[in-house]
């Protein structure tokens, strides 16, 4: 494969990768690019674009701001400068991704006003389930940051390398508010953290946090929710490990006593 055709192609990639044309469209833009003024015919001939659709394709690189048609006995189409379409896209995309953010968030008031009944109603659909099994990185997220917004007492985290790194200000968050927090990191995670305010806090006095070489049960337990993963070096590989949050006070003291193994084998961390 040449330079050139490389090139071309990667000219066609980055077009419907980033610019919203698709596969024809790059390609007919690229030649008009490279030739300047064609007619759909001679666009077939100087592209692999078939030559049954180059009306419909440059009609559609037209109307998308890409080219202009020179009317006449026979159509002519030259491109809209690189520079200005592509830096107008741009601009206009900005503008669009800013007006569908304002929509979530209003649609987010509106369905946290509208469920706020539903949520406030005590009824047993939040107190049977005692047991849930959450799979995925993106589930185990949410669920983890929810026992983290909703703890009032106290947070006991055994962790080897998610919780502290990726939810850094739930766990600050909770201990402004007056939560108690004990932490043990594994010692290999404690130089990922160093300019943390998980750091700060232990400095400060705010939490208390401690280090081990290594423990088998990760956990986090928030007053009385545990949740934990279970061991599946293939899941993890994956990102789909399996975790069980449990709510039930006698499980929850059975972790609570091998966290307090843990934490009495563990060193001060020296931050």
């Amino acid at each position: 494969m040449t330079v050139v055709k490389m090139s071309k192609e990667r000219m066609v990639e980055l077009l419907q990768e980033h610019f919203e044309l698709n596969l024809y469209e790059a390609r007919a833009y690229v030649a008009l690019v490279a030739f300047g003024v064609l007619t759909p015919a001679e666009l077939a001939s100087v592209s692999e674009v078939p030559a049954p659709r180059t009306y419909d394709v440059l009609r559609s690189l037209e109307k998308k701001g890409f080219a202009m048609n020179q009317p006449g006995k026979t159509n002519k189409y030259r491109p809209v400068h690189p520079a200005n379409i592509l830096e107008k896209f741009i601009q206009d995309w900005q503008e669009r991704v800013k007006e569908e953010l304002e929509a979530k968030k209003k649609a987010k008031e509106e369905l946290l006003e509208l469920m706020a009944p539903l949520i406030e109603t005590e009824v047993p659909k939040y107190g049977v389930e005692r047991v849930w099994v959450v799979r995925g990185i993106k589930n185990s997220t949410l669920k983890t940051k929810e026992m983290l917004g909703e703890v009032q007492k106290e947070i006991l985290l055994a962790d080897d390398g998610f919780i502290a790194i990726n939810l850094e200000d739930d766990i600050i968050k909770a201990v402004d508010r007056g939560v108690k927090a004990k932490i043990i990191l594994t010692k290999n995670l404690l130089p990922r953290i160093k300019a943390s305010k998980i750091v700060q806090y232990a400095k400060d006095g705010k939490l208390e946090l401690k280090v081990l070489e290594k423990f088998d049960l990760p956990m986090l337990i928030c007053d009385e929710e545990v949740f934990f993963a279970l061991e599946d070096l293939a899941a993890r590989y994956f990102n789909y490990e399996t975790q069980v949050w449990i709510k039930d006070h006698r499980v929850v003291d059975l972790f609570r006593k091998k966290f307090e193994e843990y934490w009495k084998e563990a060193e001060e961390a020296k931050v």
